[in-house]
């Protein structure tokens, strides 16, 4: 048999590439999507930009759920991101979520293994791909399914990240995009504006500035200390750990 091609694809490129590929690869096991995307990009470049050491607590331990869903998340991930940026931070995210328990469900409402209200599942279901979008047969998604949970939090992070495409560091991209996905993209991009409009601010860091203006918009105090520790552990915690395993597995 012989070898896959390798090619190094990043950004617009590659996705270009996925999307003639990816559909079929996020429906079936496309075991060969990481090879033709290249290697996994460093998850030091998310150290800019004033970022403290990232490391992964001494007790960590991948769960059972990464392992059974890590190629669905890794083929989600490549055909939004492309490899270009590191994945890591994805299951990171799934770990802060529910542990990749797809069958999860918090006293708010929130389902899943990526956590979707009813309300942001019905509107991420309309983003997705057609074809991870018609097998689930509710219009207003499937949450409970991990291929759809997946694949719509992965949309719904590249939608949250392309929002900011201004934000050049990585680090703080990644801080307004979990931002986002954790509080609302609305509130946080009013909760920039807030901080444009206050001296010795900096609406293009979201670390030690946008995220101090959080509840200018009327959040209450728990919500917000609960809105500025979701990028940070998930960053700093967790994706450390998901970085060293991806490498390793």
């Amino acid at each position: 048999m012989r070898s896959p091609v390798r090619l190094v694809l990043t950004g617009a490129a590659a996705r270009r590439v996925l999307t003639g590929l990816g559909l079929a690869c996020l429906v079936t096991a496309c075991g060969e999507v990481t090879a033709l995307i290249g290697p996994l990009p460093s998850l030091s470049g998310l150290s800019g930009g004033g970022a403290p050491a990232a490391s992964a607590p001494g007790d960590f331990a991948v769960p059972e759920g990464a392992f059974r869903y890590r190629s669905l998340l890794m083929q989600a991930w490549q055909f939004h991101f492309a490899m270009a940026e590191d994945p890591a931070i994805g299951f990171g995210q799934v770990h802060q979520e529910s542990r990749f328990n797809c069958e999860a469900r918090s006293p708010k409402g929130s389902k899943g293994c990526a956590q979707f209200m009813d309300v942001t599942a019905a509107e991420v279901n309309q983003w997705i791909p057609a074809a991870v979008r018609a097998a689930c047969p509710q219009k207003s998604g499937c949450p409970f399914d991990p291929r759809w949970a997946l694949t719509a939090m992965v949309e719904y992070d590249y939608r949250l990240w392309t929002g900011v495409k201004d934000v050049r560091a990585s680090y703080e991209r990644w801080g307004f995009t979990l931002s986002a996905y954790n509080g609302g993209g609305a509130v946080t991009g009013g909760e920039r504006s807030a901080c444009a409009h206050s001296h010795g601010c900096d609406p293009g860091r979201y670390f030690g500035n946008v995220e101090r203006f959080c509840g200018a918009y009327g959040r209450s105090e728990a919500s917000c200390r609960e809105n500025r520790e979701y990028p940070h552990v998930i960053l700093e915690r967790w994706a450390p750990g998901y970085h060293r395993w991806l490498h390793s597995a």
